[in-house]
C-alpha cells in the first residue's frame, strides 16, 4: 500500500479505475431498473383428467407477494430478462467489491516521517 503513496503515476491509476468502477456499477443499476424483479413459477391445475399449466411471476411488493399472471408466448421473453437481471446483480456484486478494494488501497496516508497510517 505503501507504493499507492509514493508514486503519482500508480495513484492516478488507481483513482482512474475507481471512477470506471463506479461508472460501471451506476450503469448496471440503471439497467436493473427496467428489468423484471421475482421468479418464474407454474401451477398445475387438474379438470376433468386434463392438465392445464399455468405461469407466474413471483416478486415482493413492500411486505406483500404478488403472483402476476404471464402469458403464454411471453415466458420466454421473461425467463430471459430474469437471467440478465441475476447476471447483472452478480456483476454488481463484484464492482462492488471492487471498489470497497480500491477505495481501501486510496484511503492509506503516510506521514512524513515516512510511518504509514490509515484514517
Amino acid at each position: 500500500m505503501s507504493v499507492v503513496e509514493k508514486d503519482a503515476v500508480v495513484r492516478g491509476m488507481l483513482d482512474d479505475e475507481l471512477s470506471r468502477c463506479d461508472e460501471a456499477l451506476a450503469a448496471i443499476y440503471k439497467a436493473l431498473l427496467g428489468l423484471p424483479k421475482g421468479s418464474l413459477s407454474v401451477r398445475k391445475k387438474v379438470h376433468k383428467s386434463k392438465e392445464y399449466e399455468y405461469h407466474y411471476l413471483k416478486f415482493r411488493d413492500g411486505d406483500r407477494v404478488v403472483n402476476q399472471h404471464v402469458a403464454e408466448g411471453e415466458i420466454k421473453e421473461l425467463q430471459d430478462k430474469l437471467a440478465l437481471r441475476k447476471k447483472y446483480e452478480q456483476e454488481a456484486k463484484i464492482y462492488k467489491k471492487r471498489i470497497s478494494y480500491l477505495k481501501k488501497l486510496l484511503k492509506a496516508k503516510v506521514s512524513p516521517g515516512g510511518i504509514q497510517e490509515r484514517k
